[in-house]
């Protein structure tokens, strides 16, 4: 009677739950709605948790390596740890101020520049590439209508964008502009508020963990959090650092050599930098076209220039700043990036590979785990050749059943032979 009562409530359970997944499909769009609202409500703190999790580590450099050194009680308890909070925050906002009070003015002049010549650049784009076309058809005698079709929708583009609707683009920027100051500067007071506090967020959350969460599960939890830590901090803090430095390798240079839009084409390739992989094709690529349509010989130096760049940065700074903290194989960070992308945009692109890394290496300790488990065995299996041949042909898998003084039941090995010995 119990094992049909059993039966009945699970058939009944199966029912509800289908239920339930044909409410939730019949309503995807009401509740992913809600989910994008909420979203965006959250929006403040996690750009506050990002900014604090950054700050985290020179606020860390302070405290401890700093001020840590001070043989004082009073100075340890009191004192130092405000004082690492202040300094990080004034540090911070120098080098924000610092770089608004350099970049804005020389890239708001670049870009009302920019606005002015692109009917000029038009003109120049249409003439260059006619006379290319003509050639090209003159002496191989090739069918240009579709680089004709080609030029025509790349005129298109680049005239209306001289041609949008003012008012249109100047009310969405100033709600995006006033959307953007609102959420960071937000941010920056939870901020200051969450570095502040960690050690007190991090005991709720532990105690929270402790009381609802089973405790086999915590030491597992506490280990993912470690390893995601690692990964993520240091690669997020070094590719900062490292793309700044090739920004502002990159502004030297092109401002030395003279060339049109250096603050603006600097910025672009220093934050389309910490794009692991595809990041430095991103910012080449628009910007060799700007300077395309400028005059070719510019984007033609400026290919040459930022392919040095890069070779310097991936084969010197990168290794120096960033160093080896990811750990990834070029494949995986290449799949890392991909689906990061494809799945979250941008943001994808950025975190995809070092969430990829900590995962990688979440799953490598579990498995090099199991397979030390399972003892010599499982090393034969792994070290034996996945090929056809007459010798692997004749490998067989004998279970031997071995008796082991555990729950009083008998444990199952598997044992691998080579018959081809036995044949011969």
């Amino acid at each position: 009677m119990k094992k049909r009562f059993n039966k009945i409530a699970s058939i009944l359970i199966c029912i509800t739950f289908a239920v339930f997944l044909l409410f939730l499909k019949d309503r995807i769009d009401y509740i992913w709605g809600a989910v994008c609202t909420f979203a965006s409500i959250l929006k403040p703190f996690i750009y506050a948790f990002a900014t604090a999790y950054i700050l985290n580590f020179p606020y860390r450099f302070l405290r401890k390596k700093v001020f840590g050194k001070i043989n004082s009680e009073f100075f340890q308890l009191k004192i130092n740890k405000p004082l690492s909070l202040v300094l990080t925050y004034v540090i911070f906002l120098g080098l924000v101020s610092f770089l608004t009070a350099i970049l804005i003015p020389q890239l708001s002049e670049n870009i009302s520049i920019l606005v002015q010549n692109v009917p000029s650049y038009v003109t120049s784009f249409n003439k260059t590439t006619t006379d290319l076309l003509t050639w090209a058809h003159n002496t191989y005698n090739l069918d240009m209508s579709i680089f004709d079709g080609i030029n025509k929708s790349i005129t298109e583009f680049l005239s209306s964008l001289t041609n949008m609707n003012t008012i249109t683009n100047i009310y969405t920027a100033a709600v995006s502009t006033a959307s953007f100051f609102y959420n960071w500067v937000m941010a920056f007071i939870i901020s200051v508020y969450m570095l502040g506090s960690k050690e007190f967020l991090c005991t709720q959350l532990k105690r929270a963990g402790a009381a609802f969460l089973p405790t086999k599960w915590l030491p597992t939890i506490y280990e993912i959090i470690n390893v995601s830590d690692d990964k993520c901090g240091k690669f997020l803090v070094g590719k900062v650092l490292d793309s700044a430095i090739v920004g502002a390798l990159c502004f030297v240079c092109l401002t030395v050599f003279g060339f049109p839009y250096a603050p603006l084409i600097s910025v672009l390739v220093a934050i389309c930098n910490i794009i692991p992989f595809f990041g430095p094709f991103i910012g080449a690529i628009p910007s060799a076209s700007l300077l395309f349509l400028v005059d070719p010989a510019f984007s033609f130096w400026f290919i040459i220039i930022i392919f040095l760049i890069q070779q310097l940065d991936g084969n010197f700074i990168g290794p120096k700043v960033v160093g080896s903290q990811v750990g990834l194989i070029g494949f995986w960070s290449l799949f890392s990036v991909i689906v990061g992308g494809g799945m979250f945009g941008i943001t994808g692109m950025i975190l995809g590979t070092p969430i990829f890394a900590a995962i990688y290496t979440i799953m490598g300790r579990v498995t090099r785990s199991r397979v030390v488990m399972k003892g010599e065995n499982a090393q034969r299996v792994i070290n034996m050749p996945v090929v056809k041949s007459s010798g692997l042909m004749n490998m067989k898998a004998k279970v031997i059943k071995s008796p082991r003084k555990k729950n009083n039941s008998e444990e199952t090995d598997i044992k691998i032979t080579d018959d081809s010995n036995e044949n011969e």
